[in-house]
């Protein structure tokens, strides 16, 4: 055979083989692009509490989970400019000292105690509309969330009203410069809320979200109407927080019930390095007859130890008074870890 056609099966065969090896290649990659994203975190904290209602004073001190979860979450494009997704996440225990209370019983070792969310959906220019379980678009107004284990309480926003559940979700793309509209429907009657609306605004430095909960009628009982605002503005390492949050009157036959509830509270948080500072204070009142008000002042130090693990102190300090009664005063100190993948 001439030397020619030897190099030429040579460099055909070479080429044959390169040219199967970049296609594994490929077909790998794909695979690998199609797989779902896995992630996590496990939250464990430390916590004293110590509650003086003017005759008794009582504490507790405990190790707690402090809400770890496990999701799966994933992407793909159905066609030009639509893409279907899909997220499921879980709440998990991880405080041992449950699974030794209770004999090992192996339903409380199972690795997902709770849904959190799960629901599936398609986006593209139109914007994103989803079905399943999550947070309504009205959360998008709580913006005072900086707490870990003990944060100040009153916060409209996670009251069962507008708590998760089944819904329908649509969420619009940006209408104007860093304007989007979101709108949530509930698909079960099991919650007290029957649908939310909100808008967001965001521009460099500056967001501010306005959010609306419609109250459920069913059984002679409606809940009441809930209105939100809150604003954030970063000043480089600062960042501020306001939050002003009101709800209307239950009604059960007609007949107010006397709960009409408002919030509101400010929050600063000072970033420097690996660390966080924040200080924040929040006022809840309740028009009721007692005319209930609660106070709240909020501390937290935060320490970064890598990109997946931080610790941090925290200490809430809160005190409700009401008329014929005597003030009860809080005290919670929380030292607690994080590692997130």
């Amino acid at each position: 055979m001439k030397k020619t056609l030897i190099a030429s099966a040579v460099a055909a065969a070479t080429l044959s083989t390169g040219a199967m090896a970049m296609d594994q290649a490929t077909q790998l990659a794909e695979r690998l692009d199609s797989m779902p994203e896995f992630y996590g975190n496990i939250q464990l904290a430390h916590g004293s509490t110590t509650t003086d209602n003017g005759t008794t004073e009582t504490s507790t001190n405990e190790m707690f989970d402090n809400g770890s979860t496990i999701g799966v979450k994933h992407d793909h494009a159905i066609s030009d400019g639509l893409t279907g997704f899909f997220k499921a996440e879980f709440h998990f225990d991880a405080d041992g000292s449950k699974y030794h209370n209770d004999g090992g019983n192996s339903a409380n070792q199972s690795l997902g105690e709770e849904l959190d969310e799960a629901y599936i959906g398609v986006k593209g220019d139109f914007g994103s509309i989803q079905v399943g379980a999550d947070d309504t678009v009205y959360e998008w107004v709580d913006m005072m969330d900086s707490g870990e284990a003990f944060y100040i309480e009153g916060g409209i926003s996670v009251d069962t009203d507008t708590t998760e559940g089944d819904n329908i979700q649509y969420v619009s793309p940006q209408i104007a410069d860093g304007l989007k509209v979101g709108l949530t429907y509930p698909v079960d009657s099991d919650t007290q809320f029957g649908g939310s609306l909100a808008a967001m605004y965001e521009m460099d430095n500056l967001s501010v979200a306005l959010g609306y909960s419609m109250g459920r009628e069913e059984n002679g009982t409606e809940a009441g109407d809930t209105i939100g605002l809150a604003g954030s503005f970063a000043l480089d390492d600062l960042t501020l927080i306001a939050q002003y949050e009101t709800r209307g009157e239950t009604k059960v036959g007609g007949v107010d019930q006397s709960d009409d509830t408002t919030f509101w509270g400010l929050e600063g948080i000072y970033a420097m390095g690996q660390n966080q500072f924040i200080l924040g204070y929040g006022m809840t009142t309740i028009d009721d007859a007692a005319d209930t008000e609660t106070s709240a002042f909020e501390l937290q130090a935060l320490h970064n130890l890598s990109d997946h693990m931080y610790v941090y102190l925290e200490y809430v300090m809160s005190t409700t008074e009401a008329t014929g009664s005597a003030d009860v005063d809080v005290d919670a100190l929380a030292l607690g870890a994080t590692y997130a993948f």
